[in-house]
């Protein structure tokens, strides 16, 4: 002890500083501090949540726009863009068209049909021993995108136009009157383009005058059977659905006789031509025609269809062209009015 008392101070001082390293390092590291407890982003406003709604309706809106106009492009060419633009009606007395030599040879009268998809209308059909004088025509278009399907064109037996311009007289024009003027051919305008109207005056021209008259429809591209037959079903069933006629239990059959005509069928390519015709009596008699001929003539490979006697059929088919407020072809509808308003503004007999 007392050795140690009488050492210097100094000496001592290695042995207290070890002491306090050791000491140092034995001491337990602080433990880490947490991180802050996570706070949730207030819930956005009304505004905000608006705001981003409009956001996403504006994306979506765009991105169906652009595929659109893609598949819009993607399917149509420059010719078919020309199409899809509206056209005027047929006017009738519009400028005859004589394309190829053998067709001048042969005095064939064409009507432009609006679409250079398919070629000019004849001016006059030749079906059997009756020939049938072109009244108007015009395009069936679908959906919004006014793609084309066919070019439609209502002609009248032309030895029945006195008939048809007599019958039309009656509801313009004075008793014994065999022609109209001006104003009498724009009231029968009114009326045949009016939804109530028109619906009475062409049940009554196709129920009881007896005028024979045919529907030339040539597609504007390759289409079927079926697909045809199952438009004019539809426009049928819609106008069976007024009743009337049409409650005869016998029209469910006649319905599904004109369905198995055109059963099976295949293909229609584009621009050949189908005849439906209806007789005097109401009897509706179907034509295809494979060679697309322009002549109004039925060539060697015409292939009769078949007959649908039922009456019933062919008016609903017929009034789904010319009457009611919704039309299979809107251009074809105005055509034809406007063809009937030039009949009645000409003597009685002197159109042929």
């Amino acid at each position: 002890m007392f050795a140690a008392r009488i050492l210097p101070r100094r000496l001592c001082r290695p042995a207290q500083t070890t002491l306090r390293q050791t000491r140092t390092l034995t001491l337990p590291q602080p433990t880490p501090r947490r991180p802050p407890p996570f706070h949730k982003s207030p819930h956005p406003s009304r505004e905000e949540l608006h705001a981003t709604k409009r956001r996403q309706t504006f994306l979506t809106i765009g991105a169906v726009t652009s595929m659109i106009t893609l598949y819009v492009l993607a399917i149509q060419s420059p010719q078919h863009s020309l199409d899809s633009l509206p056209h005027p009606p047929i006017q009738p007395g519009a400028p005859v068209i004589l394309i190829t030599d053998e067709e001048k040879r042969a005095g064939v009268e064409l009507v432009p049909s609006g679409t250079t998809s398919v070629p000019g209308f004849p001016k006059h059909l030749e079906i059997g021993d009756q020939k049938y004088t072109l009244i108007g025509l015009g395009i069936r278009t679908v959906s919004f995108l006014g793609i084309q399907v066919y070019v439609v064109g209502l002609y009248v037996s032309t030895s029945d136009l006195p008939t048809l311009s007599t019958h039309l007289l009656q509801y313009v024009a004075p008793s014994g009157a065999t022609s109209t003027t001006v104003s009498e051919r724009d009231s029968l305008r009114t009326l045949l383009l009016s939804p109530e109207d028109s619906e009475r005056i062409f049940t009554a021209l196709l129920q009881n005058s007896h005028i024979s008259t045919a529907l030339r429809i040539v597609p504007t591209r390759n289409t079927d059977f079926s697909h045809l037959r199952d438009g004019w079903i539809r426009s049928i069933t819609a106008r069976a659905r007024q009743g009337g006629v049409y409650e005869d239990p016998g029209w469910t059959t006649a319905l599904d006789e004109f369905r198995r005509l055109f059963g099976g069928r295949g293909s229609v390519p584009k621009k050949k031509t189908l005849l439906l015709v209806r007789d005097g009596e109401g009897k509706l008699t179907c034509w295809y025609d494979p060679e697309g001929r322009g002549d109004g003539k039925l060539g060697g490979e015409t292939v009769k269809l078949g007959d649908i006697k039922d009456y019933r059929v062919g008016l609903a088919l017929w009034l789904g062209y010319l009457a009611g407020g919704k039309v299979a072809s809107v251009p074809a509808r105005e055509s034809v009015v406007e063809g009937l308003v030039e009949l009645v503004g000409r003597p009685v007999g002197s159109v042929v």
